[in-house]
């Protein structure tokens, strides 16, 4: 069986030289379908949305950054960004990232697990589908809470019955590209972890969603405004209003009170 750091060392290398499309990482989703831009868009401001105060003006840690798709968004609404990846590769892709787009982040190459900061040096912490890569995603997670003064922020896959059921049938796999088994999160676990880590206030929701990665090249015929609209509209009603309370993916928020966030070191 593998070490925890050789599992680490093979998931940086596959990032770093095995990527597939390594021009999709770096611009996704600029480029992409009009539906597929709308999607990413969509899973970004469900987890900002459950703070209980504006991004604007913080400072943000990002965990396991990947080509700097986050990275950008959190630039673009307003906070003062530090992106970190295990990968050389993620790295170099999310500066090109920042030289294309005009954005200004910082890069650090580091482990999500131990993180290379001070108690308190941002203010919140954010992870997207990054956790799900990692042995031990409990402790990445304190370790978020170590650095961030006010919340971390995580949208991850949730621990759902469909993803299950789509395992078992064979028609997804629990293992990604890299190698890595895919951990799913439940909000109540979750929720009780961020407590015990001196969180007070735990913020949660759901809904299904599926894309490929890359998405398939069919996905441009939704680019005219009636049928972007259509699959606006049809994933509002299935993916979010009747089926989200099951859906697949998570966005969970974990905030300190307000006290405690303004003395956290």
């Amino acid at each position: 069986m593998p070490t925890h750091a050789t599992d680490k060392a093979e998931q940086a290398d596959y990032y770093d030289h095995r990527v597939e499309d390594p021009e999709f990482e770096t611009n996704r989703p600029h480029g992409e379908s009009r539906f597929y831009r709308y999607l990413m868009d969509f899973k970004f401001a469900r987890v900002a949305q459950q703070l209980s105060r504006p991004l604007h003006g913080a400072r943000v840690l990002v965990i396991c950054c990947g080509s700097g798709m986050d990275a950008e968004y959190l630039v673009r609404g307003g906070a003062t960004v530090v992106a970190m990846d295990i990968s050389a590769g993620c790295l170099e892709r999310a500066r090109i990232r920042a030289e294309r787009y005009g954005l200004t982040y910082g890069l650090v190459q580091g482990d999500a697990e131990n993180l290379p900061f001070g108690d308190g040096t941002f203010d919140y912490g954010f992870v997207h589908d990054g956790l799900h890569h990692l042995t031990e995603p409990d402790r990445a997670i304190s370790e978020l809470a170590r650095i961030a003064r006010r919340g971390i922020m995580v949208t991850e896959p949730a621990d759902a019955a469909i993803t299950k059921l789509l395992i078992r049938v064979g028609v997804m796999k629990p293992y990604e590209e890299a190698g890595n088994y895919v951990l799913r999160f439940r909000p109540d676990r979750l929720a009780t972890l961020c407590r015990s880590l001196g969180f007070k206030r735990v913020a949660s929701s759901r809904y299904l969603l599926k894309y490929g990665h890359p998405p398939a090249a069919w996905w441009r015929r939704l680019d005219s405004d009636v049928p972007y609209l259509a699959a606006r509209a049809a994933f509002g009603l299935f993916g979010v209003a009747i089926f989200g309370r099951w859906g697949n993916k998570l966005a969970f928020v974990a905030e300190r009170s307000g006290e405690a966030a303004e003395t956290a070191t």
